[in-house]
């Protein structure tokens, strides 16, 4: 990274093979490829630093330790001399160290990666117009080492490209997204998923024949190169082609979700609940629960839900499927009756795979029929909102939920907690609290009712005292140990360390919390953020971005673009820093550390105008604040004293008051 200010002395391209230009545009000559491939391993490395012993390795592998040390000297030698005749001063040395100064250079895998995150389709379609060609394509030094480093770059790089293409084919509009499409697949002639983007927009096109046609291609092709058929996601989206062959196709849009409503939200089916009692009477409750329940999950703008379906299938129809619209789950259940207590039992199914995704059990008494319909719909709202954002996640909770009551106060807690705002905070910390004074041992309770704290504390609602902190890290230490594999307990346990100005054991967590579950996009975005804490740039930018991907506008996107301000102000790119705190403070303008941020890469680049209306937009907030509580106390602090130095005179010049 590099302060915006400065202007870089070269750039250096590793898409399409390798080149590296002067500032003004003229290509650098090199000697040989032994140096060229120096440039492109530091390039990559984090902080653009690596030691000796490190390239000597990499690139004469095959030589003794002397003999390798000895060829790195001289091709560093012949290097430098080449640069230098360009006026490219940005190899530097230390001790056992060998880097790239980072205001001298830019690299476009670099920028690529970043410019990932956006979410605009220009900001996107910038990024991925960088991706000229393969990683290093057609650079080989002969180095089974260094070549080996290639080909995983090449292969990651590749699959964020196509990816993020993918992502892009979705933000535009269907014609559009089918050009992107064609071009990915003639990029990966082979790549199942693309055959199934190209499949939805055709259909949201009106061309369900050629979407059908690109099935047949599809399998043909995997058939040919790899002897195998497609996958059954693939033949269900197929099989749905078909069974809606009588239904107008521009009923779907590209992704199955009925016209005109936003693209991204699972779709739900509730079913008829099966009266298992043998009364007639109880029909009435199980079809007002339905009613109740349809209406409930109507209400929450995250879902699309399609319309009560039968239980059984009727002339061969799919109970999941509506008018050619199939719902990715459907919400079934039964009632019971015991003398005058009635138990209903409700279930969410995953359409595709046919698991359960999430099951509870209701028990009251019909005489109450309104009151005991309105508790289990509240209950399945609940339950479903914090369900999906898991299964969307890909983690599965692995605390025990605790009774009825513990569980539908933890429930409330968390939704209430996802609203963040520091009024939603206070109110998750005592619904907590409650769930905690009925079940005192209860993990999911205690890891809950530390993260209310601690994220009170970030949001400015509850006083960092220490009685506030050392409560939230004893709950998540309990949480932990109670259940050492849970990686929600990890994070939060990491996020009480941090409050506590602990990075270095949050940062442990963190790590830990990946190594139990790759795709947990919080464990990512918190190490982002600790890693711009601690100064470790490029870690933390590569995090945040994996993060941002991995959570798609998830209701706490925003932390994540937080994580990746933290660490681009770390780094001094500041242009770049502040384009992430601005979409922060939109997303979340109650978030008062995002907007501290702001204020600080405003000044940082000049914007005297805009950095003191942040400030403003602080204190009429938390008035409290000044250049005495904010860092440390409001805002954990950075580690390196630079960073922490330079944070604090960005936000004196913004105007945050003395004292």
């Amino acid at each position: 990274m590099r302060n915006a200010d400065s202007v870089a002395a070269c750039r250096i391209s590793l898409f399409g093979g390798f080149r590296i230009e002067e500032e003004a545009g003229g290509s650098v000559w090199l000697t040989g490829k032994r140096g060229p491939a120096i440039l492109a391993y530091l390039a990559r490395c984090p902080g653009m630093t690596s030691p000796r012993e490190r390239l000597a390795d990499l690139l004469w592998g095959d030589s003794d330790g002397e003999h390798s040390r000895n060829s790195l000297r001289q091709t560093l030698s012949v290097l430098r001399r080449d640069l230098s005749r360009a006026g490219a001063d940005i190899i530097h040395s230390r001790k056992d160290l060998i880097g790239l100064r980072p205001d001298a250079v830019r690299v476009d895998v670099e920028d690529f990666e970043a410019g990932l995150s956006a979410r605009s389709a220009s900001e996107l379609e910038t990024a991925l117009a960088l991706y000229t060609g393969p990683f290093l394509d057609g650079f080989y030094v002969g180095s089974n080492a260094f070549d080996d480093w290639a080909a995983s770059e090449r292969e990651r790089l590749l699959s964020r490209a196509l990816g993020s293409m993918e992502k892009l084919a979705r933000l535009v509009d269907a014609e559009g997204g089918l050009a992107v499409a064609d071009r990915i697949l003639a990029m990966e002639p082979t790549r199942e998923e693309s055959y199934r983007l190209k499949m939805e927009l055709l259909v949201a096109c009106g061309q369900r024949d050629k979407a059908l046609r690109t099935f047949e291609s599809c399998r043909s092709v995997l058939k040919k190169e790899f002897g195998v058929d497609v996958s059954s996601e693939t033949r269900a989206r197929w099989q749905s082609l078909l069974s809606a062959a009588e239904f107008p196709s521009t009923l779907q849009s590209a992704n199955g979700v009925p016209a005109g409503q936003r693209q991204g939200r699972p779709s739900i089916s509730v079913a008829d609940i099966v009266n298992l009692t043998g009364e007639r009477g109880d029909d009435f409750f199980a079809k007002g629960l339905v009613h109740d329940i349809t209406t409930a999950l109507s209400e929450v703008a995250d879902y699309v839900v399609l319309s009560a379906l039968a239980p059984v299938e009727k002339n061969g129809e799919d109970p999941r499927s509506m008018g050619g619209l199939r719902a990715r789950y459907t919400l079934n259940g039964s009632i019971q009756r015991s003398g005058d207590q009635l138990r209903v039992n409700i279930q969410l199914v995953d359409a595709a795979g046919g698991h359960n995704v999430w099951a509870q059990k209701f028990d009251g008494y019909p005489e109450n029929a309104l009151e005991f319909q309105d508790r289990i719909a509240r209950s399945v709202v609940l339950a479903v909102s914090l369900e999906l954002q898991l299964t969307n996640w890909k983690v599965r909770d692995k605390s025990p939920p605790g009774a009825p009551e513990v569980r539908r106060l933890v429930n409330e807690a968390l939704m209430k907690y996802f609203e963040m705002t520091r009024d939603s905070l206070l109110v998750s910390k005592e619904l907590a609290e409650k769930a905690l004074s009925i079940a005192p041992e209860n993990a999911r309770a205690k890891r809950t009712l530390s993260i209310a704290a601690s994220m009170g504390i970030a949001f400015g609602s509850l006083p960092g005292t220490r009685e506030h902190v050392e409560r939230a890290i004893q709950l998540a230490e309990d949480a932990v140990r109670a259940v050492p594999d849970d990686e929600i307990a990890r994070c939060i346990l990491s996020f009480a360390y941090l409050c506590d100005g602990r990075p270095d054991e949050a940062i442990v967590e963190c790590r830990h919390a990946v190594s139990l579950n790759p795709s947990y996009p919080s464990g990512h975005g918190d190490l982002g953020e600790l890693y711009g804490l601690c100064g470790q740039v490029s870690e933390a930018v590569r995090e945040a971005n994996e993060a941002i991907r991995l959570g798609a506008h998830d209701v706490i996107d925003f932390w994540r673009h937080h994580g990746l301000a933290v660490a681009l102000f770390a780094g001094a790119d500041d242009r770049r820093a502040l384009e992430v705190a601005r979409r922060v403070v939109r997303t979340k303008p109650g978030f008062v550390r995002g907007a501290l941020y702001w204020a600080a890469t405003a000044s940082a680049t000049g914007n005297r105008e805009e950095a003191s209306r942040a400030i403003h937009h602080c204190l009429s907030q938390l008035p409290h604040l000044n250049m005495g509580n904010v860092c440390p106390g409001f805002l954990p602090r950075y580690v390196k004293d630079d960073h922490h130095a330079r944070f604090l005179e960005m936000l004196s010049r913004a105007g945050l008051p003395n004292s």
